[in-house]
């Protein structure tokens, strides 16, 4: 198997807080809803796509550089749940015992990572775990996909078809097209009175969005060419803001660093059976039968 699987980590744990309501304690009257909902969605991964490499990419600290662009990049975000702070840790120690290299570095978005990973893929197929749309600028055809789990164990998929039916524009130019119409989610302003639909009529149109900057002064006489005119600086401060650093982390050693490591079967049950989530048990002893023919109960 050389396929890869990249999991945009934050946005998998909230994901997995949001969706699993229900009041969850361990023993110790911990909360474990998004580990839950983490454990089962990596049992499903396992089954349903197993991969030779893969690594889990978290968010490390602030990004500095893209900060000094633009000082409230993400800063209306609200702080972190503190009940679901307290499950990050024992999050990690599920991820490493089902075999998954977790990559981070500090001042580095997850995003980044992933663009950094992918671009270095050799001619491997990736599959990128994420609900968010900035990496929709790494699709290309059947090679590079999003994908999210769905209902019954399966996983949708976005193609390169579907990211330009969405937002009107090809995967090669989602960057210039947020650049035009900002990202509320991170605070970028774009420019105003360009909505979806004509950001991506002028881009198909000029080619990019450096093209339609160099074709501006042609563009009919209105708010529009205005807006574009008053607005270039911050057309190219918004493209790099959107952008994705490739950058590899420091310490990289090569596509052989992330290769998927056997889950550790015993060391899952263990864990499980520590946060009372005796749902999980029958499925860690088939996966592991399943695997090698080990019979993991525990005495």
């Amino acid at each position: 198997m050389d396929n890869i699987i990249l999991i945009d980590a934050y946005s998998q744990i909230f994901r997995c807080y949001y969706a699993v309501r229900t009041a969850m304690t361990n023993g110790r009257g911990e909360p474990t809803n998004a580990l839950y909902g983490m454990a089962r969605m990596l049992l499903t991964l396992d089954k349903t796509q197993p991969s030779g490499f893969g690594a889990v990419c978290f968010d490390h600290g602030k990004c500095g550089w893209r900060c000094e662009l633009l000082p409230e990049y993400k800063a209306q975000r609200s702080p972190m749940p503190e009940e679901l702070r307290s499950q990050i840790a024992p999050i990690r120690d599920w991820l490493e015992a089902f075999g998954w290299t977790l990559l981070e570095e500090e001042g580095r978005e997850a995003d980044d990572l992933i663009a950094a990973v992918t671009a270095v893929r050799a001619g491997r197929p990736v599959r990128i775990i994420t609900q968010d749309k900035d990496l929709a600028q790494l699709v290309v055809g059947d090679e590079v996909r999003l994908m999210v789990s769905a209902a019954g164990g399966r996983w949708e998929e976005t193609s390169s078809a579907e990211v330009e039916e969405k937002f009107g524009v090809p995967p090669s130019l989602l960057g210039d097209y947020l650049a035009l119409v900002g990202d509320h989610i991170d605070n970028i302003a774009g420019i105003a009175g360009i909505g979806p639909k004509t950001a991506a009529k002028l881009l198909l149109e000029h080619g990019s969005l450096d093209g339609l900057l160099a074709a501006v002064d042609s563009l009919k006489a209105g708010r529009v060419r205005d807006n574009l005119k008053a607005g270039g600086e911050l057309l190219r401060r918004n493209r790099r803001l959107v952008g994705l650093d490739e950058t590899l982390p420091s310490g990289w050693t090569g596509l052989e660093g992330i290769r998927r490591r056997r889950p550790d079967w015993r060391r899952l049950r263990a864990m499980a059976e520590e946060q009372g989530f005796r749902s999980l048990l029958g499925a860690l002893d088939q996966a592991a039968a399943t695997e090698h023919g080990e019979q993991l109960t525990l005495f």
